[in-house]
């Protein structure tokens, strides 16, 4: 299954993998011609012909000039090749994990995922380092076992007796490296994944002075990735030495075999000397060959677990029939919706709803409740298990993704930025805008002035996640991304929740013009957000239970009542 998917990658090279074969075979014959030169160089010193030697010299060096060439020639070319199809395979991988399911991302570990992309790959690529060189090692050994069957038929076959026990031995090493490459894979990337959790939680770690913790888990998943890379080198380090020993011995009895047959008249010195060469020259392939056993072994085990993430359902593709989604209002309606994550519990249980155009709703409710799951159903990210969520009257099952998402903008609370500079970073809600539109969309978010202050302005480099900002410098640039965009739907994780006085106000002031003209749900914590919502959602189990203004709802006296009273809703917002 694994080869026949490489060799799909292989077949738009085949014509150059041939031509890179056939110098392959080229230089493999011109080593089995050092047989004959030696056959030769031995004739001309029984027969003490002058000729003969420069023949048998200038002949050996004419085969080394032909050997080197064509070697240089057919590795350049098959590592080209090989080195085509990783490159494909890696931007294959890349393109599958953009389009894959958040589903699938909730399951995986980030740092499996960064394992699989980089160290299997990696093992792909020593795999085709090792191609050249097991062609050219295979051709040998061919050519070389031919050839000796024409000068002695007999000594071939004492030669090829050790072949069982050579194959046997190349077997019992390739299912041990399988098996061992495969855990050593699966405990880096334990490590990596653990890396990457650590760098992402450092605030927590310190918070929680688990430093010392933190560090003897690393230790613990580095020994047992030390154990198994140790397991891995000492098979591979011991494949070398017991097969060069069979191989040994078997050159041994041969000669032996040989030089009787000389003695016994059986056969002539010059033919001895060209068989013993053509059995070094065998008998270096051979050698060789476990060492490309092994390298090979490692690429499968790499390849078998990236094709294991290629063959990852992507996002669920649009049927036939879907529509493009053309001047969107922005009406949105939740039909009985139902989700589940894991097909057992429901997360969302019969949700309904209409929101009109330019509504700005906000979703209230316990942790656990559902809120995020449902706005996640709007652009998408997940369908629901039962019922339809429509825009515009549309089932969203029936318009073509991509132009749903252009429609939408979403500000996180936890705003990701791209280390890229402050302008690409606004300028990733809509790739073709101009300088002057980034900057108006930066002004509107009330960015444009801290931008302005930094000694290269929009040019500044923001850092991995943005790091170099503060958040409510961060959350800004979200905003102005959103406002650039210009969405019809908009979707925001409550975006001051976790900012001082003096950013919440310059945000909030940034949101009340991005909310004008559009149909946007908010995941609401603070009571400030609440009260510019026109619609107010509670949600609670999974079920809408409430519906109204602020005003109405605390006279209900129900559940979002009690929320305010019990002041699960943040009141710093409250008036004095």
């Amino acid at each position: 299954m694994v080869f026949r998917r490489l060799l799909e990658y292989v077949q738009p090279s085949a014509l150059k993998m041939l031509a890179g074969l056939l110098l392959t075979a080229i230089s493999s014959f011109a080593v089995l011609g050092y047989a004959k030169a030696a056959q030769l160089l031995v004739t001309s010193v029984q027969k003490q012909d002058l000729r003969l030697l420069w023949l048998a010299l200038g002949g050996t060096l004419v085969l080394n000039l032909i050997k080197n060439g064509a070697q240089y020639g057919g590795s350049y070319t098959l590592t080209s090749v090989g080195q085509r199809v990783v490159a494909k395979v890696r931007a294959d991988l890349y393109e599958r994990i953009q389009y894959l399911p958040l589903r699938v991302f909730d399951r995986w570990r980030s740092g499996e995922l960064m394992s699989r992309f980089g160290n299997d790959v990696g093992l792909m690529l020593i795999g085709v380092t090792a191609m050249p060189l097991f062609a050219s090692a295979i051709i040998t050994l061919v050519g070389a076992v031919a050839y000796m069957f024409y000068l002695s038929w007999s000594l071939t076959l004492v030669t090829i007796g050790v072949a069982p026990l050579v194959s046997y031995a190349v077997f019992r090493f390739s299912r041990l490296l399988r098996n061992v490459t495969g855990v050593s894979l699966e405990r880096i990337a334990d490590v990596n994944s653990m890396l990457q959790e650590s760098l992402e939680s450092m605030r927590v770690i310190k918070a929680f002075a688990r430093e010392p913790y933190e560090v003897k888990r690393f230790r613990d998943r580095n020994d047992a990735y030390l154990g198994a890379s140790m397991k891995l080198a000492q098979i591979s380090l011991t494949q070398t030495p017991v097969i060069d020993f069979i191989v040994a011995v078997g050159l041994l009895f041969l000669a032996g075999f040989a030089f009787y047959e000389l003695a016994t008249r059986q056969i002539a010195a010059g033919e001895i000397v060209g068989f013993l060469t053509l059995a070094v020259v065998a008998s270096n392939p051979i050698n060789q060959l476990t060492n490309y056993f092994g390298d090979l072994n490692k690429a499968y085990i790499g390849a078998a677990r990236v094709f294991e993430l290629l063959d990852l359902p992507v996002e669920a593709p649009d049927v036939p029939g879907t529509a493009e989604l053309h001047d969107v209002s922005g009406q949105v309606e939740f039909r009985d919706v139902r989700f589940t994550y894991d097909g057992k519990t429901e997360v969302l249980k019969g949700v309904s709803a209409v929101v009109e155009p330019g509504d700005v709703v906000a979703l209230v409710g316990p942790s656990g409740s559902g809120k995020t799951t449902l706005v996640n159903l709007i652009p998408r990210f997940y369908v629901p298990t039962a019922g339809a969520v429509f825009v515009d009257g549309h089932d969203l099952r029936t318009i073509a993704l991509a132009s749903l998402r252009r429609a939408i903008a979403i500000v996180p609370q936890d705003p990701q930025l791209f280390s890229d500079t402050v302008e690409q970073n606004i300028r990733y809600g809509r790739l073709d805008a101009t300088a002057d539109e980034v900057e108006a969309a930066a002004r509107l978010a009330n960015a444009h002035a801290f931008i302005s202050g930094f000694p290269d302005g929009y040019q500044t480099m923001v850092g991995a996640r943005g790091i170099r900002l503060s958040g409510g410098e961060r959350q800004r640039i979200a905003i102005a991304r959103a406002l650039l965009r210009n969405p019809r739907l908009l979707i925001l994780d409550e975006a001051t929740s976790q900012l001082d006085a003096q950013s919440e106000a310059l945000i909030s002031e940034a949101l009340d013009r991005l909310f004008v003209g559009r149909t946007t749900f908010v995941i609401a914590h603070r009571l400030s957000t609440i009260r510019r919502a026109s619609v107010i959602l509670v949600l609670d189990d999974g079920r809408f239970v409430e519906r109204g203004t602020h005003a109405e709802l605390l006279q209900r006296g129900g559940l979002y009542a009690r929320l305010y009273e019990t002041q699960i809703l943040d009141s710093t917002a409250r008036p004095a």
